[in-house]
């Protein structure tokens, strides 16, 4: 019964996050797929999990559109040569600004998960998003190179 439910659940995922933005949908369905198979959580621990997990995401993109905003800002000011010194200094202290808030995100969900799975699981899944993360841009190399 418990892995018909948590079957139940990845798909419910997965049917979502397809329909969602495209390729990002894609990837993210990918991803929850490819966690969910890596840690092998009960269906208790997939409940409690994946709310926690997905507002980390959540926070964690915010940040990226940050991130790219800024990128975009200074392609705009026609690149790092033509900003200011005042400017630079600027992007630069926004950068550590922001780098300091995921790791304090990162590190309130790892304090968040200890709650809910055990300690080993949450290791699984620091490796399991590098992995996942190795083997995205392995696939987009190659189908760059035409493989």
């Amino acid at each position: 019964m418990k892995k018909i439910l948590l079957l139940f659940i990845i798909v419910f995922t997965i049917n979502f996050s397809f329909g969602q933005r495209g390729p990002r949908g894609k990837v993210k369905a990918l991803k929850i797929a490819y966690i969910t198979e890596q840690l092998d959580l009960s269906s208790k621990e997939a409940q409690q999990f994946w709310p926690i997990y997905n507002e980390h995401e959540e926070t964690m993109e915010g940040f990226k559109r940050k991130e790219r905003k800024s990128i975009k800002a200074i392609k705009e000011a026609n690149g790092f040569e033509n900003l200011s010194e005042k400017e630079s200094e600027e992007f630069l202290n926004n950068y550590i600004k922001a780098e300091e808030k995921k790791f304090l995100t990162r590190k309130k969900l790892i304090s968040d998960l200890r709650q809910v799975i055990p300690h080993k699981k949450i290791l699984k899944l620091v490796k399991a998003e590098m992995d996942f993360n190795k083997r995205l841009l392995k696939q987009l190399r190659n189908r760059r190179q035409g493989k």
